[in-house]
């Protein structure tokens, strides 16, 4: 183990401490974001993989650029707010306790998008004849089952589920309503398992869960280590049918690992952690062309219906410098790839910002809707170290979704800190 590893898990280890202290926020953006970048860097320098290579000293510049600009936006953030009093987690609990929904508007919002995802399934699956679960023993991949709107649709699924957790949680009473949307929202989560994908899932347990830590009384140590437990096994699940076909120990000699074969099963969560950073270690070296918003903004080409068009036009390549089969880059590597150093500096810097604007708002004025909004801002700087959600279209659709949902739906109440 390098000095760089010792290093990271040294600050991981800070990170934790620190979330222990009498009124700290164990999920404040700086801490997060701190938590997963300070564990990535520490796995990627311990080199376990055939792939992996020794960084120059310009990659971990740039790397640490992006790191760096998102804590100094944190920080920023915190300056504004420096004079603003915070809640306490405890009254904040209790604000939100009294915050009240309109039942009768989420019921029928809850339904109706759940209906328009069933039909977008069921005729998404008409067209194809088969399900992405069933993509490994047809010998194909499971991308080949989207369906150009209508999959984009099927994505709806964390935002359905969600409404179906905070009409549990928020409103009282409703039993039948609430077992008739509990069977509901349990047929839409076992019919997305068959699609054996995981992001959507993750996104719908990253935001619930701070619906619930911040909104309730629920999340404590034990009901934390049970839900992360219960998440690891519900992956490793996934990960099993994703690769069933294969051997056990094929991915294990397909990435060249180094440790003993006892632990190949800690192979497919290393290498995910892993290879987004050798990947930007290696691309940042080779790109010689930047591609000016093109892939920061996706999302906006999409709705304009310019998104193939332009990448034919200019014929950028999407997947350049790969290291292995693992085809993620980071966050980072957008920024870098559309404005070079300049976006790898401001778009890091813009993120923490506005994420840590985001937890200020919801420490000084709760509300479900503040709650939420940091919830998605914790996914999204919880998987920086993978991909950065934000460009995706059907991300920007669910949130749009989600904030037109709740702004018909809850009551604020004007309460004094």
């Amino acid at each position: 183990m390098g000095w760089v590893s010792i290093l990271a898990f040294v600050v991981c280890f800070g990170i934790v401490l620190s979330g222990f202290r009498k009124n700290a926020d164990p999920f404040s953006p700086g801490r997060v974001f701190g938590l997963i970048w300070g564990l990535s860097i520490g796995l990627a320098d311990l080199k376990f993989s055939g792939f992996q290579h020794e960084w120059r000293t310009s990659s971990w510049i740039l790397l640490l650029v992006a790191v760096v600009a998102f804590l100094v936006g944190t920080f920023a953030a915190y300056v504004v707010f420096i004079r603003r009093p915070l809640m306490p987690l405890p009254r904040i609990r209790e604000v939100l306790g009294e915050e009240v929904i309109h039942e009768s508007r989420l019921f029928w919002i809850t339904l109706a998008s759940g209906i328009v995802y069933a039909i977008a399934y069921v005729l998404n699956y008409l067209a194809k004849g088969w399900l992405p679960i069933e993509a490994a023993a047809r010998d194909m991949s499971r991308t080949e089952f989207n369906v150009t709107g209508l999959t984009f649709l099927i994505y709806l699924v964390p935002s359905v589920l969600y409404f179906v957790i905070i009409y549990f949680v928020k409103v009282k009473g409703a039993r039948a309503k609430k077992l008739f949307l509990g069977v509901f929202g349990l047929m839409i989560l076992i019919s997305f398992l068959l699609f054996v994908s995981r992001f959507q899932i993750m996104m719908l347990a990253v935001v619930s869960f701070a619906f619930f830590f911040y909104a309730t009384k629920h999340v404590r140590l034990r009901t934390a280590l049970i839900a992360l437990l219960g998440a690891a096994g519900f992956f490793f699940w996934i990960s099993s049918i994703r690769w069933s076909s294969f051997v056990a120990e094929f991915l294990y000699w397909s990435s060249r690992m180094k440790f003993p074969r006892d632990y190949a099963f800690l192979t497919e969560p290393y290498m995910y952690f892993v290879m987004n950073l050798e990947n930007f270690a290696r691309a940042v070296q080779k790109l010689e062309q930047f591609s000016y918003g093109y892939y920061t903004f996706d999302f906006v080409t999409a709705i304009a219906g310019l998104k193939y068009w332009v990448y034919e036009y200019f014929n950028f390549e999407r997947l350049p410098f790969l290291v292995s089969g693992y085809n993620t880059y980071t966050s980072f590597w957008l920024f870098y790839r559309d404005f070079g150093v300049i976006g790898l500096a401001a778009f890091p810097f813009l993120l923490g910002f506005g994420t840590a604007l985001l937890y200020y708002r919801m420490r000084s004025t709760p509300s479900v809707k503040n709650v939420t909004a940091y919830g998605v801002m914790l996914f999204v700087i919880t998987m920086s170290f993978f991909v950065f959600p934000l460009s995706f279209l059907w991300f920007e659709f669910n949130l749009l979704l989600i904030y037109v949902a709740l702004r018909w739906t809850t009551i604020p109440r004007m309460v004094a800190a």
